[in-house]
Protein backbone atom coordinates (compact mmCIF):
# COMPACT_ATOMS: atom_id res chain seq x y z
CA UNK A 1 0.00 0.00 0.00
CA UNK A 2 1.33 3.46 -0.90
CA UNK A 3 1.86 6.04 1.79
CA UNK A 4 0.31 9.42 1.12
CA UNK A 5 2.57 12.24 2.23
CA UNK A 6 0.99 15.65 2.64
CA UNK A 7 2.97 18.64 1.46
CA UNK A 8 4.45 20.76 4.26
CA UNK A 9 2.15 23.45 5.62
CA UNK A 10 2.89 27.09 4.91
CA UNK A 11 2.77 29.78 7.58
CA UNK A 12 -0.50 31.06 6.13
CA UNK A 13 -2.09 27.59 6.21
CA UNK A 14 -0.87 27.07 9.76
CA UNK A 15 -2.33 30.41 10.88
CA UNK A 16 -5.72 29.41 9.43
CA UNK A 17 -6.00 26.15 11.39
CA UNK A 18 -9.26 25.95 13.31
CA UNK A 19 -9.28 26.91 16.98
CA UNK A 20 -10.24 23.45 18.20
CA UNK A 21 -8.76 23.46 21.71
CA UNK A 22 -5.71 21.46 20.67
CA UNK A 23 -2.15 22.75 20.57
CA UNK A 24 -0.75 22.83 17.05
CA UNK A 25 2.94 23.00 16.22
CA UNK A 26 4.92 22.55 13.03
CA UNK A 27 8.07 20.46 12.91
CA UNK A 28 9.82 20.92 9.57
CA UNK A 29 6.46 21.62 7.92
CA UNK A 30 4.76 18.60 9.51
CA UNK A 31 1.66 19.43 11.53
CA UNK A 32 1.72 18.18 15.10
CA UNK A 33 -1.57 18.19 16.97
CA UNK A 34 -1.43 17.74 20.71
CA UNK A 35 -4.43 17.28 23.00
CA UNK A 36 -5.28 20.09 25.40
CA UNK A 37 -3.27 19.84 28.61
CA UNK A 38 -4.81 18.07 31.56
CA UNK A 39 -5.27 19.64 34.97
CA UNK A 40 -1.91 18.72 36.52
CA UNK A 41 0.02 19.92 33.48
CA UNK A 42 -1.81 23.26 33.47
CA UNK A 43 -1.34 23.79 37.21
CA UNK A 44 2.40 23.10 37.04
CA UNK A 45 2.81 25.44 34.05
CA UNK A 46 0.86 28.13 35.93
CA UNK A 47 3.04 27.66 39.03
CA UNK A 48 6.31 28.26 37.17
CA UNK A 49 4.77 31.07 35.09
CA UNK A 50 3.54 32.86 38.22
CA UNK A 51 6.90 32.59 39.99
CA UNK A 52 8.88 33.84 37.01
CA UNK A 53 6.44 36.70 36.32
CA UNK A 54 6.64 37.81 39.95
CA UNK A 55 10.44 37.82 39.72
CA UNK A 56 10.63 39.63 36.37
CA UNK A 57 7.94 42.27 36.88
CA UNK A 58 9.98 44.64 39.08
CA UNK A 59 13.00 44.33 36.77
CA UNK A 60 11.07 45.46 33.68
CA UNK A 61 13.44 43.79 31.22
CA UNK A 62 11.64 40.58 30.25
CA UNK A 63 8.27 38.90 30.53
CA UNK A 64 7.16 35.32 31.07
CA UNK A 65 4.51 34.23 28.59
CA UNK A 66 2.15 31.25 28.55
CA UNK A 67 1.98 29.17 25.36
CA UNK A 68 3.38 31.77 22.92
CA UNK A 69 4.16 30.74 19.34
CA UNK A 70 7.74 30.94 18.02
CA UNK A 71 8.93 30.54 14.44
CA UNK A 72 12.16 28.64 14.94
CA UNK A 73 12.83 28.10 11.25
CA UNK A 74 11.25 29.22 7.99
CA UNK A 75 12.86 26.60 5.79
CA UNK A 76 11.66 24.11 6.72
CA UNK A 77 8.91 25.86 8.65
CA UNK A 78 9.09 25.01 12.36
CA UNK A 79 6.78 26.66 14.88
CA UNK A 80 6.87 25.65 18.53
CA UNK A 81 4.77 26.67 21.51
CA UNK A 82 6.51 26.11 24.85
CA UNK A 83 4.28 25.89 27.90
CA UNK A 84 6.07 28.91 29.37
CA UNK A 85 8.70 31.14 27.83
CA UNK A 86 10.75 34.17 28.78
CA UNK A 87 11.31 36.87 26.21
CA UNK A 88 12.88 40.31 26.44
CA UNK A 89 10.44 43.20 26.38
CA UNK A 90 12.42 44.62 23.47
CA UNK A 91 11.62 41.54 21.37
CA UNK A 92 8.00 41.60 22.51
CA UNK A 93 7.62 45.25 21.45
CA UNK A 94 9.33 44.54 18.10
CA UNK A 95 6.84 41.80 17.20
CA UNK A 96 3.58 42.64 15.44
CA UNK A 97 0.70 41.64 17.76
CA UNK A 98 -0.79 39.49 14.96
CA UNK A 99 2.47 37.61 14.34
CA UNK A 100 4.41 34.81 15.95
CA UNK A 101 7.72 35.62 17.61
CA UNK A 102 10.76 35.13 15.36
CA UNK A 103 13.44 32.85 16.78
CA UNK A 104 13.41 30.96 20.04
CA UNK A 105 12.66 32.53 23.42
CA UNK A 106 15.55 33.21 25.76
CA UNK A 107 14.10 30.53 28.05
CA UNK A 108 11.73 27.77 26.92
CA UNK A 109 9.94 25.69 29.55
CA UNK A 110 8.11 22.47 28.78
CA UNK A 111 5.98 20.49 31.23
CA UNK A 112 6.05 16.83 30.24
CA UNK A 113 2.72 15.17 29.53
CA UNK A 114 2.10 11.42 29.35
CA UNK A 115 1.79 11.74 25.56
CA UNK A 116 5.28 13.28 25.17
CA UNK A 117 7.98 10.95 23.91
CA UNK A 118 11.64 11.24 24.88
CA UNK A 119 12.54 11.65 21.21
CA UNK A 120 10.09 14.52 20.71
CA UNK A 121 11.38 16.30 23.83
CA UNK A 122 14.97 15.90 22.63
CA UNK A 123 14.09 17.31 19.20
CA UNK A 124 12.27 20.30 20.74
CA UNK A 125 15.10 21.00 23.15
CA UNK A 126 17.66 20.98 20.32
CA UNK A 127 15.46 23.20 18.17
CA UNK A 128 15.08 25.77 20.95
CA UNK A 129 18.82 25.84 21.69
CA UNK A 130 19.88 25.89 18.02
CA UNK A 131 17.54 28.81 17.32
CA UNK A 132 18.48 31.14 20.15
CA UNK A 133 17.29 29.84 23.51
CA UNK A 134 19.88 30.29 26.21
CA UNK A 135 18.21 27.64 28.36
CA UNK A 136 15.49 25.03 28.20
CA UNK A 137 13.82 23.68 31.32
CA UNK A 138 11.92 20.39 31.10
CA UNK A 139 9.67 19.71 34.12
CA UNK A 140 8.80 16.07 34.76
CA UNK A 141 5.70 15.80 37.01
CA UNK A 142 5.92 12.04 37.46
CA UNK A 143 9.48 12.09 38.84
CA UNK A 144 9.28 15.65 40.18
CA UNK A 145 12.53 16.59 38.49
CA UNK A 146 13.65 19.49 36.32
CA UNK A 147 16.18 19.00 33.52
CA UNK A 148 18.07 22.20 32.68
CA UNK A 149 19.71 22.43 29.25
CA UNK A 150 22.13 25.12 28.12
CA UNK A 151 23.84 25.20 24.76
CA UNK A 152 26.94 23.04 24.65
CA UNK A 153 26.73 21.66 28.17
CA UNK A 154 25.34 18.47 29.63
CA UNK A 155 21.90 18.62 31.18
CA UNK A 156 21.64 19.38 34.88
CA UNK A 157 19.01 17.24 36.58
CA UNK A 158 17.46 18.68 39.72
CA UNK A 159 15.34 16.59 42.07
CA UNK A 160 12.61 17.77 44.43
CA UNK A 161 15.12 18.45 47.23
CA UNK A 162 17.09 20.98 45.17
CA UNK A 163 16.70 24.60 44.10
CA UNK A 164 16.16 25.75 40.52
CA UNK A 165 18.40 28.76 40.00
CA UNK A 166 17.87 31.26 37.17
CA UNK A 167 21.62 31.88 36.83
CA UNK A 168 22.63 34.78 34.61
CA UNK A 169 19.46 34.33 32.56
CA UNK A 170 17.19 35.19 35.53
CA UNK A 171 19.55 36.72 38.11
CA UNK A 172 18.31 36.28 41.67
CA UNK A 173 15.59 33.79 40.73
CA UNK A 174 15.49 30.74 43.01
CA UNK A 175 12.65 28.30 43.57
CA UNK A 176 12.55 24.89 45.19
CA UNK A 177 11.82 22.14 42.71
CA UNK A 178 9.36 20.58 45.17
CA UNK A 179 7.28 23.78 45.22
CA UNK A 180 6.71 23.56 41.46
CA UNK A 181 4.97 20.22 41.89
CA UNK A 182 3.21 20.93 45.24
CA UNK A 183 -0.07 22.05 43.74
Amino acid sequence: MATVVSPPLTLEEFARLPKDGACHELNAGELLTLPPPKSLHSRIAAAILFRIQAHLHPLGTSDALPEAGYILSRNPLTIRQPDVSVLSRERIRATDPDSYFEGAPELAIEVVSPSDSAEDLEIKTKQYLQNGSRQVWILYPKTQTVHVFSGGTAAIILDRDQMLDGGDLLPGFHVSVASLFAI
